[in-house]
């Protein structure tokens, strides 16, 4: 195709079509209208840049479908009988939605909002009170304004981007406060500057609550799942101890007799005895991991004492614990086990999984909050990529169940700290 197959003869000269260069006050952009393929006229909006290219002069053209901005612009021309009826369909659908529906004049800062909407989502019964824009940030949440504030001077600034959406806490007349949801429109003219905002607001203050109510279901869940973990290895920690170690130990004793009888292979006795010793020493093992410490009789900081012994005396890795006078009536018995949890999990995956030589535990608390940091010198991860595992995932929950957080900073080559901060006093509540 030629410049002549898509040029609408009468509006373009046969010098333009020549050397395909628009003419108008710039020298460099105009708009024409272009016929397409299939015969449909379309205005397009023309920009072309001269520049050198391989020592030749050359035109870069770009070519944008402005029809719809042309054909909105030509609606707005319309006459007085047509925005009465657009006003009469911005009535209907104002009555038939729950959001509210407001109009914003970005040159008076002005604000309408029709009534019924008004009433509905902010709580205020004449628009008067909020029509000017300052009037309506004052009573946005302060804790929201700043963000609020941004949103609109990124919307109003921006070149490409006409609609957003924000979420606030706004204040009614009542006094309390309700959760907006928030979203709307910007129009501006042929320059790019805004001049219009349209948008809905609504009232999502119940969704929020439901929310909340979720959460804390969630943490009743998870805490139910944890309780019924404890209980379940306790019960297998029984069961390992007292049945299975003891037919075990016996088995022993037979072998043991065995050995002194000529008619059995004493080497074949002998490793049996030595590989039932092993099992026994290692379903001891498991069962004191499985069961609940008695943190009401030792306390916090002598099971933590009593378990960094156990794994000093492996020699496999060196632990220290530092603690300060902690006065542990201040921790909640979920507190306490959880933190002892943590810790024996992450000294097992620091035996484990580290290659580590040492090891710190440090405990410490303020008014606030009760802090946990472990530290070993092992070879550490990359915990972008590296897969969570069972373990970690477990500590996770157990902080989030006690609205604490924990952070994981490692790298490879260089070991790993594990913090947890959980907070002293649980408070959950949803401020409106």
């Amino acid at each position: 195709m030629t410049f002549k197959d898509i040029a609408v003869n009468e509006e373009i000269s046969s010098e333009e079509t020549a050397d395909a260069t628009p003419r108008n006050k710039t020298g460099n952009e105009h708009t024409w209208k272009h016929r397409k393929k299939n015969g449909d006229e379309v205005y397009v909006e023309v920009r072309a840049n001269h520049f050198i290219y391989n020592n030749q002069k050359a035109l870069l053209v770009m070519i944008t479908d402005v029809t719809a901005i042309i054909n909105a612009e030509a609606s707005l021309k319309k006459t007085n009988e047509e925005y009465r009826l657009a006003n009469e369909r911005y009535d209907i659908v104002a009555n038939a939605t729950h959001d509210l529906i407001w109009d914003w004049d970005l040159e008076t800062n002005e604000i309408y909002r029709d009534p019924k909407g008004l009433w509905k989502v902010y709580g205020i019964k004449k628009n008067e009170t909020i029509q000017h824009i300052n009037d309506w940030l004052e009573r946005v949440h302060c804790e929201d304004l700043t963000r609020v504030q941004n949103v609109i001077l990124k919307i109003v600034n921006a070149k490409d981007e006409n609609i957003f959406d924000v979420e606030y806490r706004f204040k009614k007349e009542n006094g309390d406060y309700a959760y907006i949801y928030d979203r709307g429109y910007i129009q501006r003219s042929k320059e790019g500057k805004a001049y219009r905002m349209i948008g809905a607001a609504q009232d999502v203050t119940e969704k929020k609550r439901l929310e909340e109510e979720l959460l804390n279901q969630q943490k009743a869940i998870t805490q139910a799942t944890i309780s019924t973990q404890e209980k379940e290895r306790t019960e297998i920690s029984k069961e390992l101890h007292d049945n299975v170690n003891q037919v075990l130990t016996t088995t022993k004793l037979y072998l043991d007799l065995a050995i002194a009888n000529p008619e059995l292979k004493d080497e074949l006795i002998a490793k049996s005895s030595k590989n039932i010793i092993s099992a026994i020493t290692e379903i001891r093992k498991l069962s004191q991991s499985l069961m609940i410490p008695s943190l009401e009789d030792l306390g916090l900081l002598d099971s933590i004492e009593d378990l960094v012994e156990s794994i000093n005396a492996t020699k496999k890795i060196h632990a220290v614990f530092v603690h300060e006078k902690i006065d542990e009536t201040v921790l909640n018995e979920n507190q306490k086990l959880t933190l002892f949890r943590i810790t024996q999990e992450a000294l097992n995956n620091i035996i484990r999984h580290a290659n580590a030589t040492r090891t710190t535990i440090e405990l410490s608390n303020n008014k606030k909050r009760v802090q946990l940091i472990i530290k070993d010198n092992g070879r550490g991860f990359d915990s972008f990529s590296t897969k969570k595992g069972a373990g970690l995932n477990n500590m996770r929950n157990r902080v989030y169940l006690l609205s604490g957080q924990l952070t994981v900073n490692t790298h490879p080559g260089k070991g790993c700290t594990l913090v947890v901060e959980l907070p002293h006093h649980l408070v959950s509540q949803l401020n409106f």
